[in-house]
C-alpha cells in the first residue's frame, strides 16, 4: 500500500512542479514573499558553521537508541525482565503509565459529562422530541388524529349530514361579512362574494 501512495506523492510533485505556471501565472513571483525572515533570524547560514558533533548528533542518538533496543530485546531479555519485577520500577511505571490519572479525570468529569448533555439534551430532547414532535411524527399523528375525529362525525344519518353542510356554509358567509366589514371597499366585496359564492356554495 505504502509503494503506490509513494509513485502517486512523486508524479503529484512533479505535474505540480511542471504546471506552476498555469495556476500562479508565467515567470511571477508569486511566492516570492511567502515566507519572510528578517535577516537577523536568518539562522540558516549560521548552520553551516557548527562543528560536525552537533551535526551527527540525531544521527548518533539513532543509532545508539536502536543499537541498545536490539541488544535487550534479543540477548538482554531476561535481565530486563528481573529489573521491570523491582518495587522500585514497579512504581516508577505506575506512576508514569497512570499519568496522574488525568485522563481519567478528563474522561470521567469533561467527557462524560459531555456525552451526556449531548445525549439527554441534544439528542433526546432536540432531535427525537422537538424536531419529530414538529416534523414528521407530529405531523403524521395530527393528520392520524384529525382523521379519527372526522371519521366520528360521518354516522351515515341524513340529517346529520344536512347540518354540517349547512354548518360550513354559514361559517363561510360569516367569514365573508367580517371581512366586508373589516376591509370596507365596495369594488373588493363584490370580488370577495364572487370567490366565496365559486368555491365554496
Amino acid at each position: 500500500m505504502g509503494f503506490p501512495l509513494f509513485i502517486l506523492s512523486l508524479l503529484s510533485i512533479t505535474v505540480g512542479y511542471l504546471t506552476r505556471d498555469f495556476f500562479i501565472g508565467f515567470g511571477t513571483d508569486f511566492w516570492g514573499s511567502s515566507i519572510f525572515m528578517l535577516p537577523g533570524n536568518y539562522v540558516l547560514r549560521d548552520i553551516e558553521f557548527i562543528s560536525l558533533f552537533y551535526k551527527l548528533l540525531p544521527l548518533i542518538v539513532t543509532l545508539l537508541g536502536a543499537s541498545f533496543a536490539y541488544y535487550v530485546y534479543s540477548f538482554g531479555l531476561n535481565h530486563f525482565f528481573l529489573i521491570k519485577k523491582t518495587a522500585l520500577f514497579r512504581s516508577f511505571y505506575n506512576f508514569l503509565s497512570r499519568k496522574w490519572y488525568f485522563d481519567r479525570i478528563y474522561s470521567q468529569f469533561i467527557g462524560q459529562a459531555s456525552l451526556n448533555v449531548s445525549y439527554h439534551f441534544a439528542y433526546k430532547d432536540v432531535d427525537r422530541g422537538i424536531i419529530e414532535k414538529f416534523g414528521p411524527w407530529g405531523i403524521v399523528n395530527t393528520v392520524s388524529d384529525t382523521y379519527s375525529n372526522l371519521k366520528t362525525l360521518q354516522g351515515g344519518v341524513l340529517y346529520r349530514y344536512l347540518f354540517l353542510f349547512l354548518f360550513f356554509i354559514y361559517v363561510i358567509l360569516f367569514s365573508y361579512f367580517f371581512l366586508t366589514i373589516l376591509i370596507n371597499n365596495l369594488g373588493l366585496n363584490l370580488i370577495l362574494f364572487g370567490i366565496f359564492i365559486t368555491f365554496f356554495i
